[in-house]
């Protein structure tokens, strides 16, 4: 299928544990929808490396020595990782994750296909960069029409919360795509990860780690909201308003993307997601509480002081209450 063919396309990003799960859950029940069964990362495994891997110093590469030597080879690790080097660990980074089969490239490509397709791409003309977004754009086609016999009329969605780094490469990319960013009162966040790390180490995260990055993404959100270019091609709904009226909230981001939806429909969705009849939730599961003010009871004052000193002004700046 030729990727000349625009469908629209729904990236779904945010700070992780702020509710972008539960979202792509309901959205995904919509039968125009295709959805990217776990999250792809596609951006971090395949743009991301090229912004920067080539240019970092021995001092650097050597800080993360096992991780750098494991993705970009010894030789890169001595002598500094080469064009080469970064396009051959997206394929090294296909089979780590494919290993542990949580996020990653194999759920939209198998192996053989994405090599394929790197080899295609670096037969252009254009810079690592340029060939790195044809390559994203190509195996976004290849999942979509060949792997899930989708048609135009349909829509591509996908989750990976940290997407919110990459949103004006996608809406520049993408010039079909829609952004939903979500957002949730960083206490709740910070406690939703202490809950998450009881089982995964990924989520272990000291409190100031935390705030840096829900700062960051609360950021990175506001400047392309801002941005005449991209302001209207990206929605931010706030987890806590999607918890109170999931009906209202859902309807008004169908009408955001586009996507026709009854009111039947909507109430059917929000009742088949609730929160409240998940029964494996709780700390240390995917989803712990789904509550709005848990962080109240489970944060220590410590932590809630430190929130408080650190990003109080932008809490406060989102609506969200010191008190």
């Amino acid at each position: 299928m030729s990727s000349n063919i625009a469908y629209k396309k729904i990236f779904i990003v945010g700070c992780p544990r702020s509710g972008t799960s539960w979202l792509k859950r309901m959205i995904s029940r919509h039968e125009n929808m295709i959805p990217v069964k776990n999250e792809s990362h596609i951006y971090r495994l395949i743009y991301e490396p090229f912004t920067y891997i080539t240019k970092l110093n021995a001092q650097r590469r050597w800080q993360r020595w096992p991780h750098f030597a494991r993705h970009f080879g010894v030789t890169a690790l001595l002598f500094g990782a080469t064009s080469s080097d970064v396009w051959k660990s997206i394929l090294k980074n296909y089979q780590i994750h494919q290993r542990s089969n949580n996020i990653g490239l194999h759920h939209l490509i198998n192996y053989q296909q994405l090599k394929t397709l790197i080899h295609q791409v670096r037969q252009n003309p254009g810079s690592d960069l340029e060939n790195a977004q044809h390559l994203i754009r190509l195996i976004l086609d290849h999942y979509f029409f060949e792997q899930t016999g989708g048609q135009p009329s349909q829509f591509l969605l996908e989750k990976t919360p940290f997407h919110i780094k990459y949103a004006d490469v996608i809406l520049k990319n993408f010039p079909e795509a829609k952004i939903i960013n979500v957002v949730r009162d960083g206490r709740a966040v910070c406690a939703s990860l202490q809950a998450r790390a009881k089982k995964k180490r990924w989520a272990d995260y000291d409190t100031r780690t935390i705030i840096s990055q829900w700062e960051r993404c609360i950021a990175l959100s506001e400047k392309i909201s801002l941005d005449p270019a991209f302001s209207e091609r990206i929605y931010s709904v706030k987890y806590e308003e999607l918890r109170q009226d999931p009906g209202t909230q859902l309807n008004q981001i169908c009408n955001f993307i586009d996507l026709a939806i009854t009111p039947i429909e909507i109430s059917q969705i929000v009742e088949s997601c609730n929160i409240e009849n998940i029964k494996n939730k709780g700390a240390g599961q995917h989803v712990n509480k789904g509550s709005i003010n848990n962080w109240k009871t489970t944060l220590s004052q410590e932590h809630i002081d430190l929130w408080h000193q650190s990003a109080g002004k932008t809490l406060t700046r989102l609506g969200y209450s010191l008190a």
